[in-house]
């Protein structure tokens, strides 16, 4: 395991720029993703993409999943991501599972959860690039990812 953080920390080092979560005590930066299960054209909906642990995300459809965020917050994504030198899926990743193991609101009714996080981006020399809020919408009664989106809104 410590073979493995030093060898993040150093991809981390190299990138310049990284997303940065800041929480009271430290800030985390990220990179990239860790692989995830492949949506193919004949890959089933319930196909696991990554398991967050209570939450999963799944492939989906043009409704839910990562078929629905593909489609529908793309270009939101990789435009955010591409100022910290990381792909929009990497970010959608760290979104998720901010959003699931350190939310700053969870909001559950009728079976619909929200949850949102504040994200930060800082540069190498701990400049802030941009701070957005993501909003992780799921499906409280069977945990799945129905969609992330950055936003300015808190769940509510």
């Amino acid at each position: 395991m410590k073979r493995l953080r030093s060898g993040l920390l150093a991809l981390l080092v190299s990138l310049g720029f990284a997303l940065v979560v800041a929480t009271p005590a430290q800030a985390v930066k990220l990179g990239p993703r860790p692989n995830w299960g492949a949506c193919g054209t004949s890959s089933s909906e319930t196909k696991m993409v990554y398991d967050f642990g209570d939450i999963e995300f799944k492939c989906g459809n043009a409704s839910w999943g990562y078929r629905h965020i593909k489609a529908r917050h793309y270009t939101e994504f990789q435009g955010l991501a591409r100022a910290g030198g990381l792909n929009w899926s990497d970010l959608v990743h760290w979104a998720i599972y901010y959003n699931v193991h350190d939310p700053d609101h969870i909001f559950v009714e009728q079976g619909d959860g929200c949850r949102d996080r504040l994200l930060y981006l800082h540069d190498s020399n701990g400049r802030l690039i941009w701070q957005q809020r993501f909003k992780l919408i799921y499906s409280a009664n069977d945990g799945r990812v129905v969609t992330v989106y950055p936003t300015s809104s808190i769940c509510s």
